[in-house]
């Protein structure tokens, strides 16, 4: 167990191979109220979470994200991948990269709007910002608990894909996807390339 934050955030590394232990379901519960403590624009709460526990959809997820990843890579990024990459990609991919015990998806609710029509915009985006503070507090809570995550964006690429697995309430948007388990290996933080020095200002 790690009990400071501070802690927690320094020690706290993306996972992407994870045992096939099931995440315990009083578990999962005590994520998603850490995701609930998160600051929320206005007060909206305007998130949905769809937590994949079958087998049968984490298998078809992992498939699409293994789609996802080939597009980004081939694609998205300015300078695309090797063919010695991607197929070195595709083969962590097939032997159980992102393939985790436990998904979260992470949607934009706005079913209940709190703005003015003229506003809708601008309250979308404090959505978003608002999903994303409740996805850092769940991946920190996990990390906590001895769980690692890594958040994964491909899906929003191929929004509709995920959402015939998932199957949301309508009027939602798709945000990111957690994958969630225990780390089949102890991971280690990457370095950052900048400094506060290199990203902040003081006046």
């Amino acid at each position: 167990m790690r009990s400071c934050v501070l802690e927690t955030i320094a020690s706290r590394a993306s996972v992407r191979f994870f045992k096939p232990d099931p995440v315990p379901r009083e578990v999962v519960e005590k994520l998603l109220e850490a995701g609930l403590r998160a600051p929320t624009a206005g007060g909206g709460e305007e998130w949905f979470f769809i937590v994949v526990e079958s087998e049968e959809k984490r298998r078809r997820i992992h498939e699409l994200l293994k789609k996802a990843h080939m597009l980004y890579a081939e694609k998205v990024v300015r300078r695309p991948y090797s063919r010695a990459v991607l197929a070195r990609w595709a083969r962590r991919m097939d032997e159980g990269m992102y393939m985790a015990p436990l998904y979260i998806a992470a949607y934009v609710d706005l079913r209940e709007p709190i703005y003015r029509e003229e506003y809708r915009d601008f309250e979308k985006l404090l959505a978003h910002q608002s999903l994303a503070a409740a996805l850092e507090n769940i991946i920190l809570a996990a990390w906590s608990m001895g769980l690692g995550s890594v958040w994964l964006g491909v899906p929003l690429l191929m929004r509709r894909e995920f959402d015939e697995v998932l199957e949301p309430p309508p009027g939602l948007e798709l945000a990111a996807i957690l994958a969630l388990g225990y780390p089949a290996a102890e991971p280690k933080p990457r370095p950052r390339r900048k400094t506060p020095s290199d990203i902040a200002r003081f006046t």
